[in-house]
């Protein structure tokens, strides 16, 4: 019964360690794959995402894999300008590096889950994560990853109307791009930082960092971004009433042919530059083309409207005017305060969040006393079974040894016997035989292995040696087995007078009773081997059809 249980048991354990090998095989795999997107997905967004298409997610079984693969397939939907990755599963990526230790993963994947809340229009949680993402930051330090934390933080401030905050992050994104030498990215900063300091009146700095840019835009024939800084800059020149700057940077519109976007903005703009110079059907004239433009900002052709009614006199106009483009600019305020107050929201979820990893990590101590437990137990089980298998081996050891002197005695008798052996004698001879079969079988099992070696081999490996080269020995074997079984030697040779001598030997040593393992050690061969030539024996003894073959056959048996 106890042999019956333990087999059972080791076939559950097998199955499971092959289930574990089987998994593991495959969500290694699947890590690889990961890792090669990994390394091309900024360069080579596209094949990153089709390597990841590869991959069956729900197939992944550890939470580590799901992370990773949710990160680095955000990453390639981000550099590849695609829209945010599935929600649900940058929730689940979140939660997972939220307790992880890896620094520089963490920090990548609370930078992608902020832009996927970002996108969901939520600014709180978005600023959450990135300051999540700041203080792994602290543990890993990544300037260019640094600069695009800070520079999602200030978007996330400028939305919220919060432009003093959105300009010092930004200027910390600035400087993180510096620092990596990033000069591109530091331009585009310098734009930011221009564009919000402008809707905070800082007029005079502003337009420093905007010049900046317009001058690297120039240099690298950049029309997209001089059409972007050169619409700030009007911005700049109509909140200063500086016409002649405005004048400027219509011009530059014009003589670069820059216009990318925007042309209601620079159709606005240039009437209320026209309306200053006193043709105030031309302003009305293009005021109207700016209200019927493909990208017409209502708000910002009443504004023009206002400035073309206020340079030519039009004080009622004016008045009508500027009452209508403040409903727009009240409209826009009364938005932002109808919002949750930003810091305060995000303070709420910040003392959320801290509640819920403190449970996290109770639960995790918890988790990590009952494991220790369990290993405890586990050990102290291993350990008896250790000590039990190491007291059958010194036994069996023993044994052993037991049983080479057994043999080492009988050979020494065996060389004082006389040929000519009584019955009785035979009888011995025949079970000690048997014995040194048994040895055989065990030399021939443990080859090699440590456990056996050092006890049985050297003393079996000369005996055998001695007993397979010895010639007087096999005609020792050979009178013995004539002697106790019936001639049989002696009628095969008669039988067949041109058996080969290995088959001789074969035959020899099966009536004997050794098994194959045993001749294959004797004849330098293998039991496959002996067990075709025992095949091929028996067949020309049926093809000879005598009387007392089945009983030849018989002796010729495997063992």
């Amino acid at each position: 019964m106890w042999r019956v249980t333990k087999g059972i048991g080791e076939l559950c354990i097998c199955c499971v360690i092959g289930l574990l090998l089987v998994t593991g095989c495959s969500n290694e795999q699947a890590m690889d794959d990961i890792a090669r997107a990994e390394q091309m997905v900024e360069e080579n967004p596209a094949e990153a995402l089709a390597i990841l298409d590869g991959i069956d997610y729900s197939e992944l079984s550890s939470e580590e894999a799901k992370a990773r693969y949710t990160l680095v397939c955000s990453e390639a939907h981000y550099y590849d300008g695609l829209v945010m990755y599935s929600e649900t599963q940058s929730e689940q990526m979140m939660r997972y590096y939220l307790e992880s230790d890896n620094h520089a993963e963490r920090a990548r994947a609370m930078y992608q889950h902020a832009l996927s809340v970002y996108d969901l229009g939520e600014g709180a949680r978005a600023i959450v994560s990135l300051m999540e993402a700041e203080n792994s930051l602290k543990h890993a330090p990544d300037t260019k990853l640094e600069g695009l934390v800070h520079r999602q933080k200030g978007y996330v401030y400028n939305d919220g109307g919060l432009y003093a905050n959105a300009v010092d992050a930004y200027k910390l994104a600035r400087e993180s791009f510096e620092a990596a030498g990033l000069e591109e990215h530091v331009v585009y900063m310098d734009y930011d930082i221009g564009g919000t300091l402008i809707q905070l009146h800082c007029f005079e700095e502003a337009y420093t960092y905007l010049n900046n840019v317009l001058a690297y835009a120039m240099e690298h024939s950049d029309k997209s971004l001089m059409c972007a800084v050169l619409h700030e800059l009007l911005d700049l020149a109509v909140y200063e009433d500086d016409y002649d700057m405005c004048r400027r940077y219509i011009d530059m519109f014009d003589e670069y042919d820059c216009l990318t976007y925007g042309e209601a903005h620079y159709l606005a703009a240039k009437a209320m530059l026209v309306a200053h110079d006193g043709d105030r059907d031309a302003a009305w004239a293009l005021a109207d083309m700016a209200e019927v433009a493909e990208d017409s900002d209502w708000a910002e052709v009443e504004y023009a409207r206002y400035i073309i009614c206020r340079n030519v006199g039009d004080a009622e106009g004016a008045l009508y005017w500027h009452e209508q483009s403040k409903h727009a600019q009240d409209a826009f305020m009364l938005e932002i305060l109808e919002q949750p107050v930003l810091n305060a929201e995000v303070e709420r979820l910040r003392t959320e969040l801290n509640a819920e990893m403190r449970e996290r990590e109770l639960t995790r101590q918890r988790n990590t006393t009952i494991y220790v437990a369990v290993a405890v137990v586990v050990l102290i089980v291993v350990v008896g079974i250790i000590f039990y298998a190491r007291h059958r081996i010194r036994r069996k050891n023993g044994e052993i040894r037991d049983y080479m002197e057994t043999i080492e005695s009988l050979r020494s008798d065996l060389e004082r016997l006389p040929r000519e052996m009584s019955s009785s004698v035979a009888s011995l001879y025949r079970d000690r035989f048997s014995e040194l079969n048994e040895l055989c079988d065990i030399y021939y099992d443990h080859s090699g292995s440590s456990r056996h070696k050092a006890m049985v081999f050297n003393k079996m490996t000369d005996t055998i040696a001695r007993i397979k080269d010895d010639e007087s020995r096999i005609e020792e074997l050979e009178a013995a087995v004539k002697a106790y079984r019936g001639g049989a030697m002696q009628r095969l040779e008669q039988l067949l007078p041109k058996m080969s001598e290995r088959n001789h030997r074969v035959a020899l040593y099966s009536f004997a009773g050794f098994s194959n393992r045993a001749i294959a050690l004797f004849i330098d061969s293998d039991p496959v081997s002996v067990s075709k030539m025992k095949y091929n024996i028996k067949q020309k003894i049926k093809a000879c059809e005598v009387a007392d073959g089945e009983e030849l056959i018989a002796a010729l048996s495997d063992k």
